[in-house]
């Protein structure tokens, strides 16, 4: 661990939620094929699909490989310019950073259901 991160306040006792999850933007479904290829995507327990200011996010759960036991970045002063470029505060840790979180087929089928009813 390098003396930066550990004078860093906000990472200071965090349980590296960044390090443990991996987001990727996707595209909202945009035909039934797209909705069914989701639906089995969600089916995976790593898996999750979550909404942010109308943007779509793929969510794997998981562990970075060079995340030590006691949560620090083994090659921190290596690391890929992605995980440089996280910025706490404005980080999971800090709030939510979804609008709607969708954790298995069933609530995408909700989604979709409840949009419909609103149009």
């Amino acid at each position: 661990m390098t003396g930066k991160i550990k004078n860093n306040k906000y990472c200071r006792g965090c349980p590296a939620i960044c390090c443990t999850n991996l987001s990727m933007g996707i595209g909202k479904p945009a035909n039934p094929k797209e909705v069914e290829d989701l639906k089995w995507q969600l089916q995976f327990d790593t898996v999750k699909v979550y909404i942010s200011k109308n943007r779509w996010y793929q969510l794997v759960e998981g562990r970075c490989i060079y995340l030590s036991e006691d949560n620090f970045c083994t090659i921190y002063d290596h690391r890929p310019k992605k995980c440089r470029d996280h910025n706490p505060p404005n980080c999971e840790r800090f709030g939510k950073y979804y609008d709607v979180m969708l954790e298995n087929p069933k609530d995408l089928e909700k989604y979709f259901a409840k949009k419909k009813r609103k149009k």
